[in-house]
């Protein structure tokens, strides 16, 4: 497997691109996820120029960029096709869709109808650039929070082109006993990206003694998730891809943000080593 960091985090921090290169080669990672998105390290608009000059320098340091997380929601999107040719050219293969919200949900069937409409344009600009083009399970209001309905957007697309990017913490928190383990079965034959964040319930209580439960962060060691059932199954997949662990530690300065990422990497390498191990 290819370790990678979810570069939004450390670019919220406002690194630059050779403090961003120095950090995650310290920390102890294979390559970068980049954002290339509204804000993100790359702008959409200037990604001819942007996208080759980040991943040479990431390069100087030994990290590659085998994935990019884009806002692309369909082959009309602003700069979509751009980004394809870019990512392309700079021999990446991978990149992140945008999302399809969905605050309606008596829309969920007339959202799903148009993204598959988008879908298809997309699998014909992937096939054209190599570029597989990926849903991210994102729990909430969007119509990729059910691992079954992701699992229908892809029915009959072609592989190579577009599949699903699975994110274990996004996962746990909408299937929690086991539409989590379920939604990797079903997503088995279309994953091309694994994302991993310590995402875990927690219960609060306001001061009328009204209980909330609520999604919280939690550091890898801590988290609800059953890593090493996650991975057996990565692992019975045969999986043995991309794999991007997400630092979104809010609260956390750089420094401390730093260590955690580094104590989730080592953590999920040696979960790793012991599953493989059997």
């Amino acid at each position: 497997m290819k370790f990678v960091m979810f570069s939004k985090h450390l670019d919220m921090l406002g690194l630059s691109l050779r403090e961003l290169g120095e950090t995650i080669a310290d920390i102890g990672f294979d390559g970068v996820d980049l954002t290339v998105r509204p804000g993100g390290r790359v702008e959409p608009e200037q990604v001819d120029d942007k996208l080759p000059e980040a991943v040479a320098g990431l390069a100087q340091f030994g990290l590659e960029v085998p994935l990019i997380t884009t806002s692309i929601d369909g082959p009309q999107a602003p700069y979509a096709e751009d980004i394809f040719a870019t990512a392309a050219e700079c021999d990446i293969p991978a990149l992140k869709l945008g999302y399809w919200t969905l605050q309606d949900p008596m829309q969920l069937w007339t959202c799903f109808e148009a993204a598959r409409v988008k879908l298809t344009g997309l699998q014909s600009m992937a096939l054209d650039y190599g570029v597989t083009a990926n849903i991210h399970i994102h729990s909430g209001p969007y119509l990729s929070a059910n691992p079954a309905v992701v699992q229908m957007l892809l029915e009959d697309m072609d592989p190579r082109a577009v599949g699903a990017y699975i994110d274990s913490g996004h996962m746990f928190i909408e299937g929690g006993y086991d539409g989590w383990r379920q939604g990797m079965v079903m997503l088995a034959p279309y994953t091309n990206l694994v994302a991993l964040k310590g995402y875990s319930w927690a219960v609060t209580t306001d001061g009328a003694g009204k209980h909330t439960v609520q999604r919280q962060m939690l550091g890898f060691e801590e988290a609800q998730q059953d890593w090493r059932q996650i991975f057996t199954l990565l692992k019975n997949f045969g999986y043995d891809g991309t794999v991007s662990l997400h630092s979104e530690y809010g609260d956390l300065n750089r420094d401390g943000l730093v260590e955690q990422t580094r104590r989730d990497l080592t953590f999920i390498k040696r979960i790793v080593t012991d599953v493989e191990a059997g």
